[in-house]
């Protein structure tokens, strides 16, 4: 008894397959566009930061270290950002995956470091009550006994 899979012929090119080769290419181009565009704010919002670097190093005029510091990590940023733009997706996933592989212990630190911070910003706490056995009440809001 045959099934399904053997009665097929040989892979029939039909108007069915170039409907799906077309839907598939016009797939592959948007999503190579979107990560594109995101990269592309990607790189505009890392250069940014390298701005405010730079900027808030320049107020520290009279302090030449400090400023040369400010100057070195905008300078560091600046270089990311470009990196960031001159390299397409897979290459800078490629990258992340073999420093990863390098550095397995560095990589779990970072890693629960992340998890920690997420964890403390979706969990952030509001306002907390203070117990009211500490509350500190103002003198002038106490009673006054009428005497």
């Amino acid at each position: 008894m045959r099934n399904g899979a053997q009665d097929r012929g040989p892979a029939a090119s039909g108007p069915d397959q170039d409907a799906a080769r077309g839907f598939t290419a016009a797939l592959r181009a948007q999503a190579q566009d979107y990560t594109g565009k995101r990269k592309a704010d990607a790189a505009r919002v890392v250069s940014d930061v390298g701005d405010a670097i730079r900027g808030t190093g320049a107020s520290f005029d009279g302090l030449p270290q400090l400023k040369a510091f400010f100057d070195q990590a905008a300078l560091g940023v600046d270089e990311l950002a470009a990196d960031i733009g001159r390299r397409s997706f897979s290459e800078m996933y490629d990258e992340v995956q073999a420093a990863a592989r390098r550095r397995p212990a560095l990589t779990a630190a970072a890693a629960m470091l992340a998890g920690f911070a997420l964890y403390r910003l979706i969990n952030a706490p509001g306002i907390r009550p203070v117990p009211r056995s500490r509350a500190l009440v103002p003198v002038d809001v106490l009673p006054t006994p009428d005497i």
